[in-house]
């Protein structure tokens, strides 16, 4: 009896992961092999038809590319920049370090959608505050979410600011960690900031960067989700859309589920690749205390 008594204290959990996370993905798996619309009751097997339809459209073509972009201009916008911000915030006296933690993070709070709705109206090319800000300089303002140049950069910088102060608080938590000690015990010794930084607060931060990184990677392209969905809906010319909101255009808005489905199971592939060799290729990086 004693020997399954562990299993049986963790039958719920064990229950609920297998319901809500193992099963679902079973469930699209399958889909992504079949023919179905939500409405016929009949699921045609239909092979790899999904996959190399898919893989033929232009919308896959778009939102590859742009998917790339999402990730790797996350990594300076929103694993390295926050650590500057977070070392500035280190260094303040107690009393003023809180006032901007709050500050820093207070957008983390905010409703995305409340976010997104803001950004829409101090960006308007004819209303917005920007704009009447640069009509006094005579310069016009562009449209930014309607040019298929601009407008995934806009939609970056809106997740950007969005996140930035979560990202910061991981760092402080990481810079907690570090022996203020050691820092004097370097100064006495004659090394400047930039040293400090280099060989001793840099190297007893990967930890928390490689976790900032990974969790960046897996999220950033639902953290623009909703920019996209409010404000472009995947254009203008599919120029902001990605693999996720794909995902959503095929199943929701076309209802065809096995399309919808391939371009979940490609896009979990996609993650796990990336998390995976990044794991690999960053874990001897990592200095722990």
């Amino acid at each position: 009896m004693r020997n399954i008594q562990p299993y049986i204290y963790m039958s719920p959990f064990i229950l609920l992961v297998a319901t809500f996370v193992y099963w679902p993905l079973i469930y699209t798996t399958y889909l992504s092999f079949v023919e179905w619309n939500f409405v016929e009751d009949t699921k045609p097997f239909v092979g790899w038809k999904n996959f190399t339809g898919l893989y033929q459209s232009t919308l896959f073509e778009s939102a590859a590319y742009n998917t790339l972009v999402y990730i790797v201009a996350s990594i300076p916008l929103k694993v390295l920049l926050p650590v500057p911000v977070a070392i500035f915030i280190w260094g303040l006296p107690f009393k003023y370090g809180n006032v901007y933690k709050t500050i820093v993070f207070l957008p983390t709070l905010i409703s995305f959608v409340v976010v997104t709705i803001c950004f829409s109206w101090l960006l308007n090319p004819y209303m917005g505050l920007f704009a009447e800000i640069l009509r006094q300089f005579n310069v016009m303002m562009p449209s930014v979410f309607g040019s298929a140049d601009l407008a995934i950069w806009g939609i970056l910088g809106i997740s950007t600011w969005k996140v930035l102060g979560f990202n910061t608080l991981l760092y402080l938590a990481g810079l907690s960690s570090i022996n203020r000690d050691y820092i004097e015990a370097m100064q006495i010794d004659g090394a400047g900031d930039l040293r400090i930084f280099r060989h001793l607060i840099w190297p007893l931060l990967t930890p928390t960067t490689f976790f900032v990184l990974i969790s960046t990677v897996i999220f950033s392209l639902q953290q623009v989700f909703t920019p996209i969905d409010l404000l472009t809906e995947g254009g203008p010319s599919n120029s902001t859309t990605n693999l996720f909101y794909m995902v959503y255009q095929y199943a929701f808005k076309s209802f065809n589920l096995g399309y919808g489905s391939a371009a979940t199971v490609l896009l979990f592939v996609l993650l796990v690749a990336v998390t995976f060799l990044k794991i690999r290729g960053l874990e001897r990086s990592i200095h722990y205390q």
